[in-house]
């Protein structure tokens, strides 16, 4: 930028918000950089949704396996427009419906509390959060494990499901769909970033039931697009629980209007959600939780 030139933050607001990049610049050193906004607070109300299946054991019961989805999303389109100054997207329909972030996380929570809740119970407890305000900074977690319903030390381990409902189909050469898992394969992050135990409990179910490919492409430490912090499982991995989150990557609907229901594969959902609850069995009916080999650190 040259002497007296002015940054328009309202042009750079706006392309930031439609996804446009502008071209870029470097300050000259010396440089001093006022910035003047306003701000404004609103108050909005939202929960969490918690429900506790008791486990059948007099002293494990009071033990828990935590499962976690995100019930919320991003609203309408005419919403966003109005608080980022974005334009709005032209089209009939503006509604940020988010069937895969996070409706195949919240069905497939609902569908293994029923089956849970149908069968016999597991010796340990299962603990069903379905969160609130994960898009605006996982509040709905940050707050649960502020203000838990069970003591936190009780929580032996938690399995965060967050848009498992995607696959990248056959010819799809879109850009943003080539992260996207196949129709047999998850994503599973940080399930041994803190305990050895939970990875392989992970990998051992997974072998023994359905055999779905366990892809651990951003379980690295330095992956660029950092999935192990971006949803609700961090918040709990903050305190010490062991995590394992499933995933079947991003894709070219990801926050966008056309996240619908009909590019949803039901048939891996299913599976996806079967491996988890058979993980979340298994861990329940565990004589030992598992082992905590490393502190969480940010």
């Amino acid at each position: 930028m040259t002497r007296g030139e002015k940054l328009d933050a309202t042009k750079v607001t706006t392309h930031a918000a439609a996804g446009e990049v502008d071209p870029s610049f470097a300050f000259r050193t010396g440089k001093t950089v006022r910035i003047h906004t306003t701000a404004s607070t609103r108050v909005e109300d939202t929960e969490n949704v918690v429900a506790i299946i008791e486990g059948s054991d007099p002293m494990l019961r009071h033990e828990y396996v935590a499962l976690g989805a995100h019930l919320d999303h991003l609203g309408r389109e005419s919403q966003r427009a109005a608080r980022t100054g974005a334009p709005e997207v032209p089209g009939k329909d503006d509604i940020y419906n988010g069937a895969d972030d996070d409706g195949s996380g919240v069905v497939a929570l609902l569908q293994m509390a029923e089956a849970a809740a149908a069968g016999p119970r597991p010796k340990r407890s299962l603990l069903f959060v379905w969160h609130t305000g994960e898009e605006y900074g996982s509040w709905g977690a940050k707050y649960f494990t502020a203000f838990p319903t069970v003591p936190l030390d009780h929580v032996v381990a938690q399995l965060n499901v967050d848009m498992i409902g995607r696959s990248r189909p056959s010819g799809d050469d879109a850009p943003e769909d080539q992260v996207l898992s196949g129709p047999n394969e998850v994503y599973i992050v940080g399930s041994r970033r803190l305990s050895q135990d939970l990875g392989d409990t992970c990998d051992r179910v997974d072998r023994a039931f359905l055999n779905l490919a366990l892809n651990y492409k951003y379980d690295a430490p330095d992956d660029p697009e950092r999935i192990y912090e971006r949803s609700d499982h961090y918040e709990y991995a903050q305190k010490g629980i062991p995590v394992a989150f499933f995933f079947t990557g991003l894709h070219r609907d990801y926050h966008r209007v056309t996240d619908e229901v009909e590019r949803i594969d039901f048939d891996k959902l299913r599976k996806v959600a079967q491996t988890v609850l058979a993980t979340a069995w298994t861990l329940a009916n565990a004589p030992d939780r598992p082992r905590l080999d490393h502190v969480a650190t940010r």
